[in-house]
């Protein structure tokens, strides 16, 4: 026996649940049980899961990695192009050559 033909109307013309015009006892009315009633799903956290922790890490890498990456590229440009000298630490050599220098200007 061949099955009856179904005429779909058009996304337009369809009557959405909960919407003005829908009749009583028509899906949606709010009146009776629904067809397919659907079960709450269980909670479930999805922190706990291996791929978020994944995720998180790389992204938190990522944060953590880039405004390093930056500065540093920076600096080094400035290096390279802008012919900046790197900054030195000053040791027990520096101190010493610094006194030297403010001997040097309290005689003069």
């Amino acid at each position: 026996m061949p099955q009856p033909n179904r005429i779909i109307p058009p996304v337009h013309v369809r009557r959405h649940p909960g919407t003005a015009g829908a009749g009583v006892g028509a899906p949606g009315s709010g009146s009776g049980v629904s067809p397919n009633p659907r079960k709450p799903l269980s909670v479930h956290d999805i922190r706990q899961t291996k791929e978020y922790k994944t995720a998180a890490r790389k992204w938190l890498s990522t944060i953590v990695a880039l405004p390093v990456l930056l500065y540093t590229s920076y600096i080094l440009y400035e290096r390279v192009v802008g012919n900046q000298r790197p900054k030195r630490l000053v040791g027990e050599q520096g101190q010493q050559q610094k006194g030297e220098q403010q001997g040097e200007r309290g005689e003069q």
